[in-house]
Formats: structure tokens, C-alpha cells, sequence
């Protein structure tokens, strides 16, 4: 079962459904009061809730361009670059800590979306294409069918690299392709703090996807200079000033943008 977009094809991945109590209907949660606001940070705009939970087969580890359907039209396009993951622990658990600014709004709005959809008898309908040029499929599959559910038109040109063009579809071949780190050196750009200590669920959520294995086993990959998604701190004029190996990194504003180890 595909759902074709021009020449693009998405494939069907699941029923969207909430979890349920015994008499049919989604369990409704409001997690912000379980989160220790110590700094008195208010709530984002979507955070007050409720929100749902809900689950995506876990066998689609791989990066695209996902599509929701509700009731068989188009509502949102999004890329990402693990798709169970960007559902699962993303979309589908909002966790305290989303719930506050600068704690992934989007998430929150997109739950509350699903919410509001199923509670009004919608059938929502998930649909993927992998592809390793998402940020160019995603803006463009936006352009054309303008999902109401989408607040942009894709992603910026941050931190820009060469994109492959080995098996990729021919339309977006050569386009550029966005370091997945781009929203930790957004996040870190807006933060008003002088010292954030992030654990690494935090920094992967905000990143949407997983840190590869070796920045929890090796404290090399942390380093403020020599690899490239250092760039998405020191860029915006910070460094990683304490490692607690596989646990959190702890940043630190500097008054200047360069960098040393």
C-alpha cells in the first residue's frame, strides 16, 4: 500500500492509534507537573496539554521523509533520521521536560494534533520514504500539498554538507543535505543560559535521532575542534566544558566563537 506524491512514493507503515482505557477511549496525560523547574522556565506554547501515547512498529530505523494522513488527506510532512524513534520517543511520549520552552514544542503540538484528530473519529495514517536526501524531498512534498499541520516550509540551510548521490532519486541528486546536529546549535543559539548540562536522552531528543555509539564510549568525539558536529556548538559560541561519559555534557558559553581543545 503506497501513497504517491508526483513520481515519490510513500509506503504505509501503521494506524496511528492512542493508547486506550477500557472503554475505547485515549488515555489523556499532563506530564509537565512531574518535571523539577527549578530555573522557573514557562511552559512552550503547546506544552499545557493533555497528550497521548502511542507507538510505531520499531523495525523502521532509517531516515526519510515521513507523511500523516488523516482520513486518507495529507496533514503533515516531516524528515528525520530515525523514524521509530522520531515516533516513539518522540511524537508519541512527551516526556516533563518537552513540555517547557526549549524543550521540543513541535512535539507537543503534533501529539496534541493526533489527540484531537482520534478524538474527533479520524483515521490517522502514518506513511514513510527513505531517502537520504529528506531535507530537500521534505520542503518540496511541503510546497506541494501545504499540510495543514506544518508551521514551515522544511528545513533551513544550516550546517550544510555534500550530499551523495548514490541511490538517491534523480529529482533531488545533488541537492544539500543538513547535518542532523543543526537543532543542537539551534537550541544552544536561543538558550539565555550561560551553562547548560544536557544528558544524552535530552541532546537526542532535541537532535531526533540517537548519538552514534562512540560519543558515549569515547570522550574524543566530545572534543570542541577536529570533527564536524562540533561545529554545531562552537559555531554559535559554545564549548563542551565537562563529559560525564554516557550520561551528560555539560556546555558552556564563551565570549568568543573560537574554539580550542
Amino acid at each position: 500500500m503506497a501513497f504517491e506524491i508526483a513520481d515519490i512514493p510513500f509506503q504505509f507503515v501503521t494506524e496511528i492509534v492512542p493508547e486506550l482505557d477500557r472503554n475505547g477511549k485515549p488515555k489523556e496525560y499532563m506530564p509537565q507537573s512531574q518535571y523539577k523547574n527549578i530555573s522557573k522556565i514557562p511552559l512552550n506554547k503547546f506544552g499545557k496539554g493533555p497528550f497521548c501515547r502511542f507507538k510505531i512498529p520499531d523495525n523502521y530505523r532509517k531516515s526519510g521523509v515521513y507523511l500523516v494522513l488523516a482520513d486518507g488527506l495529507p496533514v503533515y510532512v516531516g524528515e528525520c533520521e530515525d523514524l521509530t524513534y522520531r515516533y516513539n520517543s518522540g511524537y508519541g511520549h512527551i516526556s516533563p521536560r518537552k513540555c517547557y520552552k526549549r524543550g521540543q514544542s513541535t512535539n507537543c503540538r503534533v501529539n496534541t494534533l493526533i489527540l484531537e484528530s482520534f478524538k474527533r473519529g479520524s483515521k490517522i495514517t502514518l506513511f514513510f520514504y527513505e531517502t537520504e536526501n529528506r531535507y530537500a524531498v521534505e520542503s518540496d512534498r511541503i510546497a506541494r500539498l501545504r499540510p495543514k499541520w506544518n508551521k514551515s516550509t522544511g528545513k533551513s540551510s544550516l550546517a550544510q554538507i555534500k550530499t551523495p548521490t548514490a541511490n538517491m532519486h534523480p529529482r533531488y541528486a545533488g541537492k544539500p543535505r543538513i547535518s542532523r546536529f543543526h537543532k543542537l546549535e539551534e537550541y544552544l543559539r536561543s538558550s539565555k543560559n550561560y551553562v547548560e548540562t544536557l544528558t544524552y536522552r535530552s541532546i537526542e531528543e532535541i537532535i531526533g535521532s540517537r548519538l552514534p555509539p562512540s560519543a558515549y564510549k569515547h570522550r574524543a568525539w566530545w572534543a570542541n575542534t577536529g570533527h564536524p558536529h562540533a561545529r554545531s556548538w562552537s559555531s554559535v559560541g559554545w564549548r563542551v566544558t565537562l563529559i560525564d561519559l554516557g550520561k551528560s555534557i555539560t556546555f558552556r558559553k564563551i565570549l568568543s566563537k573560537t574554539s580550542t581543545d
